[in-house]
């Protein structure tokens, strides 16, 4: 625990955890892996590690199909549901040092719930035959 001006904070983890509906799990710490936020609730999710971890991502992303949803949470400070979009090809490359590591990039989107609309309480199908009733 840690205090902040008198106020008690959490810690915030440094694992990143992915997990599908059906309890899959994919548990890496925050060096290996980038968020690039884009529009319309658009992400990047870069991994840049060893090839052991590299193989657990392939494992956990790549029988993912079309508009899989699945849930993130960083720091475990709550649980992002998006849907997974692609993945790129596995790129492995060797650092300036000599550290061989491998590259992948996932893109998925966050999934937003729609915001009601609460003055309208009737619900309208979306079809012309609903707007001419109203008249």
């Amino acid at each position: 625990m840690i205090i902040v001006f008198g106020v008690a904070m959490s810690e915030i983890s440094e694992d990143i955890i992915f997990k599908t509906n059906s309890n899959e799990k994919l548990e890496l710490n925050e060096k290996f892996v980038r968020l690039k936020i884009r529009k319309d609730g658009i992400m990047s999710i870069n991994f840049r590690c060893n090839e052991k971890n590299m193989n657990e991502v392939i494992k956990f992303f790549g029988n993912f199909k079309g508009s899989n949803p699945f849930i993130m949470n960083i720091g475990d400070t709550g649980d992002i549901h998006c849907y997974f979009k692609g993945i790129s090809p596995m790129l492995r490359k060797v650092d300036e040092t000599g550290y061989p590591y491998s590259f992948v990039s996932v893109t998925v989107q966050e999934l937003k719930t729609p915001v009601q609309n609460e003055e309208s309480e009737e619900k309208s199908c979306g079809c012309y035959s609903s707007v001419i009733n109203k008249s």
